[in-house]
């Protein structure tokens, strides 16, 4: 099990800005003690928060994006195959 931030969007108000988040539970057992866990998050001052069994990687809101899995694939077999000689598609 893991917890992570998720930063949701700002709310100002005049001069208050409020930073609100949630916590994402992921790797959750299946007999993971949900109650608590929710209180736990509104006792941090959590919006929300939310429990899965799968990996959830939260990124950083200012973050480059994420390239497409075909790019990476592209750059990974380039750099394999740098210096391979090149066949004549003739």
């Amino acid at each position: 099990m893991r917890i992570q931030i998720l930063p949701l969007p700002s709310v100002v108000v005049g001069d208050d800005v409020q930073e609100p988040f949630a916590l994402v539970i992921d790797q959750a057992e299946d007999d993971i003690h949900k109650e608590l866990l929710g209180e736990f998050a509104r006792q941090c001052g959590a919006k929300t928060f939310v429990i899965v069994p799968q990996t959830v990687e939260v990124v950083d809101r200012y973050a480059e994006p994420a390239k497409h899995a075909a790019d990476v694939a592209a750059e990974s077999l380039q750099a394999l195959t740098e210096g391979w000689p090149r066949l004549d598609p003739s």
